[in-house]
């Protein structure tokens, strides 16, 4: 390497370093090839421009030009690289809320009872709010060989996902990514990360949301109905596991009405804060079968939800199934 591409690779790594701590850097690395610190500061002047505008008009690569920074320069703040997640807006009118199915391992009669109960609401929108697919198959628990079937798991999947547009034409369809739902990108990126970010195998795309019809919401990303109330699936908040009451879990940890599933019981909780406004959660019931091998004990239930949005103003009807009844 001569000096021009000695100067120009460390520039192209360190490229907001300043020059004098650059130059020493190379003159110490490089001691041949410059005769001193003041020499390899000039090279690396003329590179980034800085070495007049005579020179700076006469220099044909450009490329590490940078504007002369002020005396006493030192090296700024990086820039973040984190992504903001916005709310996706819930749409006004009359909306069912669906938790915790866990397609294929769910229960026939009480997601019956809960569609039955949809097709004689006729919501404006219904939000399959995390943990519809269960992916078992690609989950890092320990799996019974005999029940490793990906593509079975997916094609019951989508063979909901048809019905549910069928008996719901008219119904805006948002799915949220759940837990669960997020087993599948969390195995692309431990087990096939080559692939990771082809469209053909997204989530939206093996489960056919534009066949559907149906809207994506991410599985980090909250819903808001109105300025007022939240939801969420319920992986998002830490320390969420071992609540007495998810529903009072929800308002301690987020303080605003919230919904949200992932414990698998219907519970609510009412809060009257220091402004004299109330501040209401709801966790929703599962659909899911009750009894699975890893918790073959437990205190879920079955249920969903319908919420009416007017505005900003919201009502909850927190639903049980039991035995196949609806019950509020």
């Amino acid at each position: 390497m001569n000096r021009t591409d000695i100067i120009k690779e460390l520039l192209k790594s360190f490229p907001e370093t300043p020059t004098l701590t650059l130059a020493k850097k190379v003159y110490k690395e490089h001691p041949s090839m410059f005769s001193s610190v003041e020499v390899a500061r000039s090279a690396i002047r003329y590179q980034r421009g800085n070495n007049g505008i005579n020179n700076r008009k006469q220099t044909k690569d450009k490329s590490k030009f940078r504007k002369n920074c002020e005396a006493g320069y030192s090296m700024c703040i990086p820039k973040s690289i984190a992504k903001p997640i916005n709310a996706f807006k819930l749409p006004q009118g009359k909306t069912a809320i669906m938790s915790d199915i866990h397609i294929p391992y769910h229960d026939d009669k009480a997601l019956a009872a809960t569609l039955d109960h949809i097709d004689y609401v006729q919501p404006d929108n219904i939000l399959l709010n995390g943990d519809i697919c269960d992916f078992f198959t690609v989950s890092r628990w320990n799996k019974n060989p005999e029940e490793r079937n990906l593509a079975a798991e997916l094609q019951a999947n989508r063979q909901f996902l048809g019905h549910l547009r069928e008996r719901s034409p008219k119904s805006r369809i948002i799915y949220k990514i759940g837990n669960h739902e997020e087993r599948w990108e969390i195995y692309l990126w431990t087990k096939a990360p080559e692939i990771c970010g082809v469209a053909d195998f997204e989530l939206s795309s093996i489960l056919e949301f534009d066949k559907w019809g149906i809207e994506h919401a991410y599985g980090r990303q909250k819903i808001k109905a109105g300025k007022h109330l939240t939801i969420i699936h319920g992986h998002e908040i830490p320390g969420a596991y071992t609540p007495v009451n998810f529903a009072r879990t929800l308002q301690t940890n987020l303080g605003v009405c919230t919904i949200g599933g992932h414990r698998h019981q219907t519970s609510t909780h009412a809060f009257k804060n220091a402004d004299d406004k109330i501040i209401q959660c709801w966790s929703l019931g599962c659909l899911c079968e009750m009894h699975p091998h890893y918790a073959p004990v437990n205190k879920w239930n079955h249920g969903f939800a319908i919420v009416e949005l007017s505005g900003n103003d919201f009502d909850v009807e927190n639903m049980r199934v039991i035995d196949g009844g609806i019950y509020s």
